[in-house]
């Protein structure tokens, strides 16, 4: 009997221990973090086009400019794999003359995406691109290659803001900063792709100029702490 009294009272108290632990006094924070990195890579988009009056004439010829450009880019020290096509099509026109609807040339488009892992060489690719017989310019966008390191720092700038703001009010309140009882982040930006509306470019007699710019990584993490 009095084995099960004596266990029934260490249950208690751990019980009264555990409800103790759980109802500590908290305080729960956020912060947050940005790194600023320079847009490392590109993305260019080019389309070579053309109208012939044979379906096979327009997709032959096509063919024949493409391939120019293929080359022209691999001349360039541009591998392969980095080139791919994003879209291809043939379809006739139609000619409006004297209100009625008549067919007209074949037209062929066959649009490639160059990715760049050297976001400088952008205004090069370009020019040698329409040089070879490119006759559309899609876009361009810029990127971060590798944003982990970055995005880790800003997590260390956003937590220790928030432990900075916990340190602040705990002094305030009387009290000390003690252990960390939970940390959740509310979510990294790793940057999106900028498109050719925000780039700079800057036309010269022999070149295509074109700046990348840059790019903030930011986390923000919510921590509560312990205070003691």
């Amino acid at each position: 009997m009095k084995k099960i009294a004596l266990c029934f009272f260490i249950l208690l108290a751990a019980s009264f221990l555990a409800f103790s632990q759980g109802n500590k006094a908290t305080i729960s924070v956020s912060g947050s973090g940005s790194v600023r990195v320079p847009a490392d890579a590109a993305r260019l988009t080019f389309s070579v086009i053309t109208k012939d009056p044979s379906a096979l004439l327009s997709v032959q010829n096509n063919a024949s400019k493409m391939n120019k450009v293929y080359d022209a880019l691999k001349k360039l020290g541009i591998d392969e794999k980095s080139i791919s096509t994003s879209n291809y099509s043939l379809y006739q026109e139609n000619i409006y003359k004297d209100g009625k609807s008549e067919p007209g040339d074949y037209v062929t488009s066959n649009d490639i995406v160059v990715v760049l892992d050297d976001s400088d060489k952008a205004g090069m690719v370009i020019d040698t691109a329409i040089s070879a017989g490119v006759n559309r310019m899609n876009g361009i966008s810029f990127f971060v290659k590798d944003s982990k390191s970055a995005l880790d720092e800003a997590r260390i700038l956003a937590f220790q803001q928030a432990k900075d703001k916990a340190l602040l009010y705990a002094k305030e309140a009387g009290r000390k900063l003690g252990k960390v009882i939970s940390i959740v982040e509310d979510g990294g930006y790793y940057p999106a792709t900028r498109e050719s509306m925000d780039m700079k470019v800057m036309a010269t007699s022999n070149t295509t100029m074109i700046s990348a710019g840059t790019d903030d990584i930011s986390a923000s993490v919510s921590v509560v702490f312990e205070l003691e």
